[in-house]
């Protein structure tokens, strides 16, 4: 084949050409970003987002996601992720509107959205919210047993009792607080852990709000009762998996505690109000492993051996001490918890050596507050490292 012959532009200097080169490639540049971003659907780039989630990169999930949203500006998948992630990146009011949109977009279907705003509203609107996420989580469990499909389709995660259980739980709460003065508020309270506990009977938050229920009605007899079998569904088989009595292979680690770790320091609390001093302790312990930079913790365990008497005080002394070194060490704030620690610290008075060695010995598992001196330290240097007792 000949070559093929293209006729010059006539007139065009060498910089009018190079002009027109470089106008050419931007113009290419453009065409060529615009048909790689084409590339990718909504979908696809929201499944990236998820992958960032796993892997805890948050700001660059919502990078993402906010590209979608571009592509997609009420794609419901998409706004409900950009929602949670700005939860997880503290912008609550951009994580409203992100819900509220998708609610707008999609009423009738989908709990989660509803579930975030009862949690993002107070009062009369967190409970409309909440109600209506929970109607649309029945719906679709009753949707998924009907068909019995759930657990071979690809899609929405199947909907458990514990999950309508936790949704209940969520509105029970919201009576006993922003709406505890309500006309209606002690007898929806009550209805709602009840079907709470109707949908999922082995959920220990369900028996818990029911103790603390209790409580508000000061029939400490019931109280006690329901807080004992909230913490009988899951303490056991913690302290198994402490002491190793269970595998790993045998245990979720993911579910060796249902309970957060706020829920947690809510069910010791109960149990001292009601005066189940061992296994709140017990609880408390479990806690410290967790943080013991938590003064609250200290504090906790420290009154309740102070609440049992004479032969408790040289531990409750210990603890309370903690509470206050540590109150001060992470620069914590709550003037009514340091105020009734030197109330108690006062009335149990400075104690003795023997006193403090009992506390240390007793096997209460608090690291030894004793600093070394120099000179200890270098008498010590061949001795055992400094001991320390679990928490």
């Amino acid at each position: 084949m000949g070559k093929k012959n293209f006729k010059k532009k006539l007139g065009a200097s060498l910089v009018e050409r190079k002009k027109n080169l470089q106008e050419a490639r931007k113009e290419l540049a453009k065409s060529s970003s615009a048909k790689t971003k084409m590339q990718y659907s909504a979908d696809q780039i929201l499944d990236k987002v998820d992958e960032y989630i796993d892997s805890f990169q948050y700001e660059l999930a919502q990078k993402f996601c906010q590209r979608a949203l571009e592509m997609e500006p009420d794609n419901i998948r998409a706004l409900e992720t950009a929602g949670s992630l700005l939860l997880e990146l503290g912008d609550t009011e951009a994580a409203k509107q992100c819900f509220g949109r998708a609610v707008e977009v999609n009423p009738d279907t989908g709990h989660s959205k509803y579930m975030y705003l009862g949690q993002l509203f107070e009062g009369a609107e967190a409970i409309q919210f909440f109600q209506k996420g929970i109607e649309l989580m029945v719906k679709e469990r009753e949707a998924q047993s009907a068909q019995e499909l759930a657990a071979a389709c690809g899609g929405e995660e199947k909907i458990s009792g514990r999950d309508i259980s936790t949704a209940y739980c969520s509105l029970a709460e919201i009576y006993m607080t922003d709406c505890c003065d309500e006309p209606n508020a002690e007898s929806e309270c009550e209805t709602a852990i009840n079907k709470a506990i109707e949908a999922d009977g082995e959920n220990p938050e369900a028996y818990q709000l029911k103790a603390s229920f209790y409580l508000s009605k000061e029939n400490k007899q019931e109280a006690l009762s329901m807080i004992k079998k909230s913490a009988s569904l899951w303490l056991p088989h913690y302290q198994a998996v402490d002491q190793d009595k269970i595998t790993d292979e045998e245990s979720d680690p993911v579910e060796v505690v249902p309970l957060s770790y706020d829920a947690r320091v809510t069910t010791a609390k109960i149990l001292i109000e009601v005066e189940e001093f061992e296994t709140a302790v017990t609880i408390l312990e479990g806690l410290l492993d967790e943080n013991e930079d938590d003064p609250q913790i200290w504090y906790m365990i420290g009154w309740a051996n102070y609440l049992q008497g004479e032969d408790y005080k040289s531990n409750a002394r210990f603890y309370l001490k903690k509470c206050k070194e540590v109150y001060v060490k992470t620069k914590y704030e709550d003037e009514g918890l340091l105020k009734h620690t030197e109330e108690l610290l006062a009335e149990l008075g400075p104690g003795d050596d023997d006193e403090d060695d009992d506390a240390e010995g007793d096997g209460d598992d608090v690291e030894d507050l004793e600093i070394d001196s120099d000179s200890e330290s270098e008498s010590n240097t061949n001795n055992d490292s400094e001991t320390k007792m679990e928490h």
